[in-house]
């Protein structure tokens, strides 16, 4: 049925509840555009970005040999073109620190000699004067020999980049003196070979991203370490770093754009996006780079097949060395700062040679109408879902969706936020699901303020779970259904209201209304009406009958609690008399047919009831003549039934035949029938078998038909 439908509440709720999803998603989206979901958008990259590097995706060999390279060894030839040589404490105990610049000589020339692609050397080099390591005129004079063979060495073989530090005048106040002023790489060093190391950093020093290149306060273009390293090594694969032919601003290596990174990529919140900056992939878990040593290389203890063709990166493992940055991959040791150029250097040789794409990230546009779609789809859950109580699980289980989503396209290439759509969904759906509890709460109370006056706590159940049938707008819908309308009016009541005070006579009535009533709602009716000691009772409604079997137990039931009235009056009356209270007797009239039910009135004061024929038929039986129709003066009650209801009744009750008469108000005379009694306990709800005694009065009475 249509119950569980859009929650069953009304226009109004529906509002309450798309109001209030959508005032959650605009504060989530408020609260995204502002950073604040910045910090954990991160987090959730970096948990992508080592699980990526825990299980990488199969790369093709990095880098291919030429043929005259055949000879290199199987595993470097599949490993990556990258190889680390690592100072450590034993190094600089061993040498000094810095090493001396002839020993530094030494070693670019027997990696020149082995045939590495390009050799940076990620190691500041001040000029003697102020080198630790010439503490005399004798070793001044050594240290500026050593200077001018690191100079020959460097200005013979254009293999060799040399690190510089960039000047940077916005870094913190706490940061080291050199941060500000920079370090420049020796003067002897064609600007060619020259890369700057500068790595840009976000909150918590975590490094994300890499340059390519940056500009000094003339406007003048520095390259960075990492692409002067790549450019080496691909040139010697025929590979070439050039603009992008269809846009000019943009980098190309070979055939794979670098378009460089905007201040909103991915769910960066104003990045600080200055100089031509990319986002690192960490497809290369840490260890991955093979690491050779100072010593074995100098005494000849490495083959040169394990260097020929690679980009060596020299730097330092020492902790004594402040050159520590955190990454996804490392997020609370840390890695030095050569091990991050290997990085970048192994991922632009990626891409110029397996096509390897940078980091991408959706437009602006594309990431909020994601946003609006997330929190659209939980507003739609919450509202249309059938059951309120299945709302809350649907919404957990769908704010996983925006991370499996971000995940399976981050091991592609593409990062989109997943906080923000999940938070949204979240908000969105939790506000509305608030909404639509709160606008069900509030019809629960409006349908049991209804009806509670005529309801059981168990028809009041029945009430809510249908209300969608019953409920239209805030009030009960119109609806043609078939009842069963049972009308019972008081005879003495006149006599009694002459002889009683005003007190004692409504506490006569109210005796004589507050049983019936039980009565009533025992037998699964609705008190429509009270007209002064008359009551008006349907069966049959609020909840719609729709069945033949179900309106024949409806007039049953009609049938039946007349007949317990009529014992009900009977105690009464016992009660009264003990009292020196008046007797009285009842009529009862009762007709099934169609019949309009809905609410009438107004806003502030309404009434649910039932209009039509069938209603005016059972109000004429109750109100037929004596002279034409005359109690029992054996019973307290006279019980009159249409031809309508005896159809559906004769099998459970002896009835007597009255034969047609006519009645006020109406043109056609009605077939009457008196109830005598019930056949049957089964029939009746109380299990009653008659309206008095063990065998039933009217057992053996004339005239009865079935």
């Amino acid at each position: 049925m249509a119950a569980g439908r859009a929650s069953g509440c009304g226009r109004s709720e529906h509002g309450i509840t798309v109001l209030a999803g959508g005032v959650a998603l605009a504060l989530v989206v408020l609260a995204a555009r502002v950073g604040w979901l910045e910090a954990a958008e991160l987090a959730v990259f970096d948990a992508f970005a080592r699980r990526i590097a825990a299980d990488p995706p199969r790369l093709a060999p990095a880098d291919p040999p030429r043929r005259e390279e055949s000879a290199r060894s199987a595993d470097a030839v599949g490993g990556p073109p990258v190889l680390l040589l690592s100072l450590g404490e034993a190094d600089f105990a061993r040498h000094g620190h810095p090493i001396p610049d002839a020993l530094l000589a030494a070693v670019l020339e027997r990696l020149g000699e082995a045939g590495a692609s390009a050799i940076g050397v990620d190691l500041y080099r001040p000029p003697p004067a102020v080198s630790p390591a010439a503490p005399s005129i004798d070793a001044a004079a050594a240290g500026s020999a050593g200077w001018a063979a690191l100079a020959e060495v460097v200005v013979r073989d254009p293999r060799i980049v040399m690190a510089e530090l960039l000047p940077s005048p916005d870094v913190p106040a706490a940061s080291p003196p050199s941060a500000a002023l920079g370090l420049p790489a020796p003067d002897f060093v064609p600007e060619e070979q020259v890369g700057f190391n500068d790595v840009p950093i976000d909150a918590g020093r975590v490094v994300r991203r890499g340059y390519l290149y940056a500009w000094d306060e003339d406007g003048q273009a520095r390259v960075s370490l990492a692409l002067r390293l790549a450019a080496l090594h691909l040139a010697t694969r025929g590979v070439a770093f050039g603009p992008d032919p269809l846009d000019a601003d943009r980098v190309r290596v070979g055939a794979t754009p670098l378009p460089p990174l905007d201040a909103g990529h991915g769910a960066y919140v104003d990045l600080d996006a200055g100089g031509y900056q990319i986002a690192l992939d960490f497809r290369r878990p840490l260890d991955a780079f093979e690491r050779i040593a100072l010593a074995p290389l100098l005494e000849g203890r490495i083959a040169p097949e394990r260097i020929a063709g690679r980009v060596v990166v020299i730097g330092t493992d020492a902790p004594s060395v402040q050159d520590e940055f955190d990454t996804p991959l490392a997020p609370a040791r840390g890695i030095k700062g050569h091990r991050l150029h290997a990085q970048l250097v192994d991922q632009l040789i990626r891409a110029g040679l397996q096509g390897d794409r940078p980091l991408r990230s959706l437009s602006d546009g594309f990431e909020l109408l994601g946003v609006g779609a997330f929190g659209a789809a939980a507003i739609a859950v919450a509202r249309f879902a059938p059951a309120t109580a299945w709302v809350a699980p649907g919404l957990l289980a769908g704010g996983v969706v925006p991370f499996v989503l971000a995940a399976a396209l981050f091991g592609r290439g593409v990062w989109i936020p997943s906080v923000w759509p999940a938070l949204a969904w979240l908000a969105a759906g939790g506000a509305a699901l608030g909404g639509r509890v709160r606008g069900e709460a509030r019809a629960q109370r409006q349908l049991v303020s209804l009806f509670r006056r005529f309801s059981s706590t168990k028809v009041a159940d029945a009430l809510w779970r249908e209300r969608a049938v019953i409920m239209e707008g805030g009030r009960p819908r119109p609806r043609r259904v078939v009842l069963t309308v049972l009308m019972s009016d008081l005879v003495g009541f006149t006599t009694a209201a002459e002889k009683l005070e005003p007190e004692r006579l409504l506490a006569w009535i109210d005796d004589y209304m507050a049983a019936m009533t039980r009565l009533i709602e025992a037998y699964g009716g609705h008190v429509d009406d009270y007209v002064g000691d008359g009551i008006k009772a349907n069966f049959g409604v609020p909840i719609p009958s729709e069945s033949e079997e179900a309106i024949a137990q409806d007039a049953c039931a009609a049938v039946a609690c007349a007949l317990a009235m009529e014992r009900a009056l009977e105690a009464c009356n016992r009660r009264w008399v003990a009292r020196g209270w008046p007797e009285a007797r009842q009529r009862i009239g009762i007709e099934t047919g169609p019949a309009v039910v809905g609410a009438i009135g107004s806003e502030t004061r309404m009434k649910y009831t039932s209009i039509g024929d069938t209603i005016n038929r059972a109000a004429r039986l109750e109100a037929l003549a004596e002279s034409d129709v005359p109690s029992d003066a054996a019973r307290v009650a006279r019980i009159l039934i249409g031809e309508a209801t005896r159809r559906r009744v004769a099998e459970d009750f002896l009835l007597e035949d009255l034969g047609i008469h006519a009645v006020k108000g109406r043109t056609e005379p009605v077939h009457v029938h008196r109830v005598v009694a019930s056949r049957d306990a089964a029939a009746c709800p109380d299990g009653t078998r008659s309206n008095s005694g063990e065998g039933g009065r009217g057992d053996t009475r004339k005239g009865e038909t079935s």
